[in-house]
């Protein structure tokens, strides 16, 4: 049986490694770790979850754009707020380990997503509408994706992203728990892109390299985001 640690054997070793370290610091000079690559199960984390490293077949599902801006309670945007989002496939599966249906999810989708927002406060995603899924017999969540929101200075905002007009939403309780007033606030209207000002369909897709834009069918979401800075 393998020995459980407590904390009292960890803080025992770091002594004893603390004390090794200072005994050896005049007779050894430290080099720098060597670089490596990173390896197969580091996560694909950039801005494009309909594109797997290594995948050439893209997810099922309908393509959606996020974008938005994050800012301070003053207007002010943020800049270099990293902003990440990780989400279910189109058949409501995470790729978690607590999700039992692993083997049924979607390996070409990416689950997970980040992005650095720019000297506006501006960030982008591309990525497919999750589906709902079941919790309980009696309580189904609608499609959303979960938001989390971090830059030195200001507080960490851990949110979801939920679709307008989606018959779920009212009957879903973590939904419910927002009050009404602030539920427009993540509560996201998508429209198709072939309907949008030209100009802003030509500036997402330059975020992900498309030179023809971004897919007529596909939608896009304007997500806009507040965080607190730290008192």
């Amino acid at each position: 049986m393998k020995k459980k640690y407590t904390r009292r054997d960890a803080l025992v070793g770091s002594f004893l490694v603390v004390g090794s370290a200072a005994a050896n610091e005049v007779e050894t000079s430290k080099s720098i770790t060597p670089t490596q690559i990173e390896g197969p199960f580091y996560p694909d984390m950039d801005n494009n979850l309909t594109k797997v490293m290594g995948s050439k077949k893209k997810p099922i599902g309908k393509t959606i754009y996020v974008h938005g801006k994050v800012s301070d309670k003053q207007g002010k945007p943020v800049e270099r707020a990293v902003v990440e989002i990780w989400q279910t496939d189109n058949k409501g599966i995470y790729n978690h380990a607590g999700d039992p249906r692993q083997a049924d999810r979607d390996i070409n989708f990416q689950f997970f997503g980040r992005s650095v927002t720019d000297k506006n406060g501006r960030y982008f995603f591309k990525t497919i509408k999750p589906a709902a899924y079941g919790v309980r017999d009696d309580w189904q969540r609608p499609p959303h994706i979960h938001f989390k929101v971090y830059r030195r200075g200001f507080e960490d905002l851990t949110t979801q992203l939920y679709f307008s007009g989606d018959p779920l939403n009212i009957k879903d309780g973590i939904y419910n728990n927002i009050p009404e007033k602030n539920r427009k606030n993540v509560t996201v209207d998508f429209n198709l892109a072939i309907g949008l000002d030209s100009k802003l369909v030509k500036y997402i897709g330059d975020q992900f390299g498309q030179k023809k834009g971004i897919e007529n069918s596909s939608t896009v979401g304007l997500f806009d985001i507040v965080i607190n800075t730290v008192v």
